[in-house]
């Protein structure tokens, strides 16, 4: 792809900072670079990969900032064009000063991914390891961060390769054979082609076995802290961030909407979510903010049922409690620094805490981390899907399943060839062999301007 414009961008977080840096890309960058940059060598004479020392410009030739700058010459540099970083210091005034002369200059700022996006048209990457720059930018945590790493390097896309490969060898016999009629497929080849197709089917699905685990690991597990009004769930929220995130109070209805934090646990990233108090109610705002909570109960992965022990299990419990019996749950019996009232061997393994003095709580960190790991399994994984990789793997495998169909009932060699090529198409999409503009749109839409 030639690229008619050229593009600037802001590539660090506005504010007080150390450093910012100005990216600038396309074919008029190294022209604009020697109108705004004043040192000892213009850009557009410098070595590729080199680094000058100097000053960026107004109009008037009047100083905005002392910087750093970098000059990446095509095809060599990450989007394939001519590429130019500026390095000056941080804060909110000298990166949009040397960002807003760039664009006097002819640069034109830069959209969402757009930088990224160039690299993927000019085959830089492919769009699955376009998907991973997002992902690797998103990581919450450090697992996610590596699996990121992986799929930019090529792990997906290394994965796919193979079977591509097989699938497009088989198409071609298959398509030889169509060309040439009186030579019917023997029982040898028709052989060969199931165990392609067999195979090809079965590392698939290994792929798509990858996309919960994965969502997991990248997104983290929702924990949902459930219970009737004034058992404190909003204490054993504020107790397990590690600060005082939730008011707390001792009238019931203090929370009236759910309360969001993240939280890393040993690798782990979990989404906690503090609930208002379950049970009826006639007043409007306290019913909507039950609904919430039930909403939120329903979704989410892991279900934190709370009991305040200091008073008798009451109705209200034992109904929270049969509501999370076909979900993943712990029950909390909050408040053991209070005398106990509730009859705790009616609980299935309960975890006995003080909310307020912090006892038991690293026991339920690692009944906790426990669920996690059952969760996503491995610690480590080589790749996971995402759910636009999952919708597209499972497209080609029923492509493949008809092409199976097709071939053991000795339907025509062009059905076969057909979905042959469809499943080619999909895996396709993956990587961006096969993508629509507005596929690309929606991808790239999720990045930050400037990367």
């Amino acid at each position: 792809m030639v690229s008619e414009d050229t593009i600037a961008a802001l590539a660090t977080t506005p504010g007080e900072s150390a450093v910012g840096v100005i990216r600038l890309s396309g074919p008029q960058a190294l022209a604009i670079a020697d109108e705004v940059f004043r040192g000892h060598t213009k850009p557009s004479r410098a070595r590729d990969r080199s680094v000058l020392h100097g000053e960026v410009v107004s109009e008037d030739g009047t100083s905005l900032d002392e910087v750093l700058l970098a000059v990446m010459r095509r095809p060599r540099s990450f989007t394939g064009e001519d590429v130019v970083e500026i390095s000056c210091h941080g804060g909110m005034v000298a990166p949009r000063l040397i960002l807003r002369r760039l664009i006097e200059c002819g640069a034109r700022l830069a959209e969402p991914g757009e930088f990224t996006r160039r690299a993927f048209l000019n085959g830089k990457i492919d769009l699955a390891q376009a998907e991973a720059v997002c992902d690797i930018v998103r990581a919450a945590n450090e697992k996610a961060h590596r699996l990121a790493l992986r799929q930019l390097k090529g792990g997906l896309s290394l994965r796919l390769a193979r079977i591509e490969r097989v699938l497009f060898e088989r198409l071609i016999e298959v398509e030889a054979e169509i060309d040439f009629p009186e030579e019917e497929i023997d029982e040898a080849n028709r052989h060969a082609l199931m165990e392609s197709l067999d195979a090809a089917g079965k590392q698939l699905r290994v792929l798509l076995g990858t996309e919960e685990k994965g969502r997991y690991l990248k997104n983290g597990l929702e924990v949902a802290i459930v219970g009737r009004a004034n058992v404190g769930k909003s204490s054993l929220f504020n107790s397990l961030i590690g600060r005082e995130r939730v008011i707390v109070s001792p009238l019931p209805g203090t929370t009236r909407d759910t309360v969001d934090a993240r939280f890393n646990l040993n690798g782990f990233c979990l989404n906690l979510h503090d609930t208002a108090g379950l049970g009826g109610s006639d007043d409007l705002i306290e019913a909507e903010a039950v609904r919430r909570s039930l909403a939120c109960l329903d979704s989410c992965d892991v279900a934190l049922v709370v009991i305040d022990v200091s008073e008798p299990l009451s109705e209200a419990d034992r109904d929270i409690l049969r509501e999370v019996t076909k979900k993943p749950h712990l029950v909390v019996a909050n408040k053991i620094d209070l005398p106990a009232r509730a009859d705790l061997g009616l609980l299935k393994q309960p975890i006995k805490v003080s909310a307020l003095r912090g006892d038991g709580l690293e026991v339920l960190l690692e009944h906790l981390k426990e669920m996690a790991r059952e969760k996503i399994g491995g610690l480590e994984m080589d790749v996971a899907v995402s759910e636009r990789h999952a919708q597209c793997i499972r497209q080609a495998l029923e492509a493949l399943e008809r092409a199976s169909q097709a071939l053991e009932g000795g339907l025509s060699l062009e059905l076969i060839a057909a979905d042959l090529r469809l499943a080619l198409d999909y895996i396709g999409e993956i990587t961006g062999k096969k993508v629509t503009s507005e596929v690309l749109d929606e991808i790239f839409a999720r990045f930050c301007i400037g990367k």
